[in-house]
Formats: structure tokens, C-alpha cells, sequence
């Protein structure tokens, strides 16, 4: 009853295509995140200019937002697409 522990990242898909989307989906996450945090987010971190009434660093994290949303939701459509 001995039963091998993966180690590592491990994704519940089975086919190569399935995995290699994850991986993709995992990577533009983490991006996503790092655009959260210093180097970059310092650059859009001023009060002015405003849009839409709202400091630009308000937006720059509704976007990333916004980002990581559609990149989900690629993600699921073309996963749901395989599966039919």
C-alpha cells in the first residue's frame, strides 16, 4: 500500500495541453501580482493624475484586476471547450 506523494506544482489535469494551460494560467497570475508589488506599482502610486475622479494607483489595481478576471475566464472557456 505504498503510494507515491508528488512533489512539486501538481495539477489535477491529465492530458499535456490541459497542464501546459494551467502552467500558463499559474505564470500570468503570478505576473499579475508581481505588478501589485514594487518594482512597478511605485510608478503608478502618485494621487495625480486622476481618472475618472480616482488616483491612478486606484486604477492601475482595478485593472490588474480586471486582468487576472478575463485571464480566468480564458482559461475556463477554453478548458470547458476540451472537455465537449
Amino acid at each position: 500500500m505504498s503510494k507515491e506523494i508528488p512533489s512539486g506544482l501538481v495539477f489535477s489535469a491529465k492530458s499535456p495541453k490541459r497542464k501546459k494551460r494551467a502552467l500558463t494560467l499559474v505564470a500570468v497570475l503570478i505576473v499579475l501580482q508581481i505588478c501589485l508589488i514594487w518594482p512597478i506599482y511605485p510608478i503608478f502610486a502618485s494621487p495625480t493624475p486622476q481618472i475618472l475622479g480616482f488616483p491612478l494607483s486606484i486604477i492601475w489595481v482595478v485593472f490588474i484586476l480586471i486582468l487576472a478576471f478575463t485571464s480566468v475566464v480564458i482559461f475556463f472557456r477554453k478548458d470547458t471547450e476540451e472537455e465537449h
